[in-house]
């Protein structure tokens, strides 16, 4: 069964309740949104819908305040950053909604599962959008509780998911709802989902797999559901540290996902025609002082050294192969490349990936140290989709299937 999606549905005139990909970073000094990433992806869905003369109603969450009211999670800054995308006023209440013909976006404190607060939301000027508070301040979103759910669900006449971050957590707000309201996939999910499949359905040769970080158990099951199709993965990061373990050479001080050797080893049994690791590496001591950088083989890492970025002759290894490839998919930065002088093979990698994007080759990539990666680098506007849930794309691309996504079903 295919999803039912917003594009192609004709919703005028309701109230909408939507999942919103909210869950952005926050300076705790300024208390304003760093990066507006996510906000920015599913902001198209917010404009559809209020241009066919709907109500939309936000949820979401942010961090994971597991059930208790914390301050520093609150979702107003999403709200007033939201405001202003979209030009219109702010305003806070937990009670009256603002009645005068002014567009809003009102952040709703007040809790929704009771009468009177279900009775102000359901007053909401219509075309304006309202936010609620973080879900997960509530009891209830988190264990899907059906009671809560419905409750969410009250003062909606339709449902749209647009958070693919979350589409593999099953909640209320994105799989009990579903239950109570006819619900569609917004703008950004469906743009996630095509994007991902093109890789599952129908992948154009070379196919290149580029997986990095420090945590090879999030990616095992992505590499080995796409590793027969891949012509080359290219590793990178921690993940290569491990790789360097498990063939038993020295790596000093370097950081790798502890307990993952076997699965690091059989990766490598399963595809060793395939994997490509670097020649050489960036090491330095353990205070990173720069007298100690320097390029070496992965068979000649000191003790008391630990390699923090991918060599020269590396890059331009990798490089061939990017050049040459119509897909590439993209999971994990390849050193601590928030760190200079660390940055050089991420961020050249990054460009070389904008370069072929959108024409060359279908570049996709997801993860949060992927997508600050890819800002540093200037080039997010040159992938072919930069996927807002780095989880979620790994377990889709593992072939599982995400409850948020069959909810829609």
């Amino acid at each position: 069964m295919s999803l039912k999606c917003l594009r192609t549905s004709k919703i005028q005139n309701k109230t909408v309740l939507v999942r919103g990909s909210v869950d952005a970073p926050v300076d705790g000094r300024t208390g304003e949104i760093v990066d507006d990433f996510r906000l920015q992806s599913f902001l198209p869905t917010i404009k559809l819908l209020l241009a066919n003369k709907n109500k939309v109603i936000i949820c979401g969450k942010r961090g994971r305040p597991k059930g208790k009211k914390t301050a520093s999670l609150s979702l107003k800054p999403a709200a007033k950053l939201l405001a202003d995308l979209l030009g219109y006023k702010f305003v806070e209440t937990g009670h009256r909604m603002p009645d005068y013909k002014i567009p809003h976006v009102v952040f709703y404190t007040g809790d929704f599962r009771e009468d009177k607060h279900q009775e102000n939301l359901g007053l909401a000027p219509d075309q304006n959008v309202v936010v609620l508070e973080n879900l997960e301040f509530y009891e209830g979103e988190l264990e899907n509780d059906p009671v809560f759910a419905k409750k969410l669900s009250e003062f909606a006449d339709v449902y749209v998911d647009d958070d693919f971050s979350k589409v593999h957590h099953p909640v209320a707000s994105n799989v009990g709802v579903t239950k109570y309201l006819p619900s569609y996939a917004g703008l950004l999910l469906e743009q996630e989902i095509k994007s991902l499949d093109m890789i599952l359905k129908s992948v154009k040769h070379p196919f290149v797999v580029m997986t990095g970080g420090i945590k090879l158990s999030e990616k095992v099951g992505t590499l080995k559901n796409l590793g027969e199709k891949a012509d080359r993965i290219l590793v990178g990061g921690g993940v290569a540290n491990l790789f360097f373990k498990s063939k038993d050479l020295e790596i000093g001080l370097s950081k790798i996902e502890e307990g993952e050797m076997d699965a690091a080893w059989q990766i490598e049994k399963n595809f060793k025609d395939k994997l490509v690791l670097p020649t050489d590496v960036v090491v330095a001591d353990e205070k990173m002082d720069r007298n100690s950088i320097r390029v070496t083989t992965p068979y000649a890492v000191g003790k008391k050294e630990q390699i923090l970025d991918a060599g020269p002759k590396t890059i331009l290894a990798f490089a061939e192969e990017i050049k040459k490839a119509k897909t590439i998919l993209w999971s994990g930065p390849f050193g601590r490349f928030e760190q200079k002088p660390f940055h050089h093979a991420t961020v050249a990698l990054a460009r070389l990936l904008g370069g072929r994007g959108k024409g060359r080759a279908f570049v996709v990539a997801g993860g949060g140290e992927t997508v600050d990666a890819i800002r540093l680098a200037h080039q997010l506007e040159h992938f072919d989709h930069v996927s807002t849930g780095g989880g979620a794309m790994l377990e889709y691309l593992a072939g599982k299937k995400l409850p948020g996504i069959e909810a829609l079903k």
